[in-house]
């Protein structure tokens, strides 16, 4: 009787390993799943929030070029706050670095947009450019 005892607990308790480890197995390799979609979460925010950032810098440079110089300016707020969100928020290397160039013509776009200046038209090209290289990496 005492062999039969030992032998279901060694069987129980080899009963709980095997659950155990399978469990294991399977909570590792949901964890791996869980950290290539959040990868690719990341990677789709980033992608969505540089799409925005064209799409304000497209409206900026449309209006400037029907010489509507003060929503381009409402339209060149919009683009810079929204790029120096992005700077302090994001973890790709590439996009902080694109970004703060831009950021840096800031004050000379907005400048000559409030001065009705069509240089801001040159200026603003070489924004969506960048902007349009980036993408496309």
């Amino acid at each position: 009787m005492r062999h039969k005892l030992v032998l279901w607990f060694v069987l129980l308790i080899a009963g709980f390993l095997v659950g155990f480890i399978l469990q294991y197995a399977r909570l590792q390799r949901l964890q791996k799943e869980l950290s290539a979609s959040t990868k690719q979460l990341g990677s789709c925010q980033s992608s969505e929030q540089l799409s925005q950032l064209r799409d304000k810098a497209t409206m900026m440079y449309l209006e400037a070029v029907q010489k509507n110089y003060g929503v381009a300016g409402e339209y060149a707020k919009e683009f810079f706050d929204q790029a120096q969100r992005i700077v302090s928020s994001t973890e790709d290397l590439a996009l902080r670095d694109l970004l703060r160039d831009t950021l840096a013509t800031r004050d000379q776009v907005t400048g000559d947009l409030a001065k009705g200046d069509a240089a801001a038209l040159s200026e603003i090209q070489a924004i969506l450019s960048k902007l349009e290289q980036a993408a496309k990496h």
